[in-house]
């Protein structure tokens, strides 16, 4: 979902013998966490910053790899692939793997696999609760002490499409410049948390056809 910037955007303000909460503490966090979605997005645009190229792997029929680098996502939010992760054309979603000493690029899908044609290698982020902690009993309680995740993680997920998300396709005409009147009108939020990495074309047997960086270009970090 797009993210909510509030109107009025506010922040805690700390003084002298003031009772502090969780809602405080989080709310300082999301304060500066919008601010700094807002500035990638509107100042810098969204889209492939660096590295993230999709490739073929031979002999490996369905897969491709995503090599390392960094996004900047439609809300803002910022994208770090920091190793090499497989991406089956096979599977709708593959989360983005945390683990080490893993074969990312196994093959174990046994489902009856689609027609070929061309598919959308995307990327979009996700925070995942991580670390979880057992909480201190309240009052009298004698049962088990509950858990509760005390970090947030930046991840992401790797999807595959099978059409051109909306916000990439290229606008119907472009417009004519205006006379000077000012700055230009900020851009509205995206729809879709999409930002596409390739565009694969494959055969029947899963070979890999060719591979199109076009639809990346479309929306360049440093040149929306």
């Amino acid at each position: 979902m797009p993210i909510d910037i509030k109107t009025h955007a506010e922040r805690p303000r700390y003084f002298p013998r003031q009772v502090i909460t969780a809602d405080d503490l989080t709310l300082e966090q999301d304060y500066f966490r919008d601010r700094l979605r807002r500035h990638n997005r509107l100042l810098h645009g969204w889209g492939i910053v660096c590295g993230v190229k999709v490739e073929a792997i031979v002999d490996k029929p369905w897969i491709v790899k995503v090599n390392p680098g960094y996004i900047l996502g439609p809300y803002g939010d910022e994208i770090h692939i920091e190793q090499i992760v497989c991406c089956d054309l096979r599977i709708k979603c593959t989360s983005a793997i945390v683990s080490e000493a893993t074969d990312y690029c196994t093959d174990s899908v046994t489902q009856v696999p689609p027609a070929g044609g061309t598919f959308f290698v995307v990327a979009r982020y996700r925070e995942d609760k991580a670390r979880p902690v057992r909480l201190r009993a309240s009052g009298c309680d004698c049962g088990e002490n509950p858990c509760e995740y005390s970090r947030w993680r930046d991840s992401y997920d790797l999807c595959v499409l099978d059409v051109l998300p909306a916000s990439h396709h290229p606008p119907s005409a472009t417009p004519t410049p205006a006379p000077d009147t000012g700055a230009p009108d900020c851009p509205p939020m995206p729809l879709d948390p999409w930002v596409v990495l390739a565009a694969v074309k494959v055969t029947d047997k899963g070979v890999v056809d060719s591979i199109d960086f076009t639809p990346c270009d479309l929306r360049v970090a440093r040149g929306l």
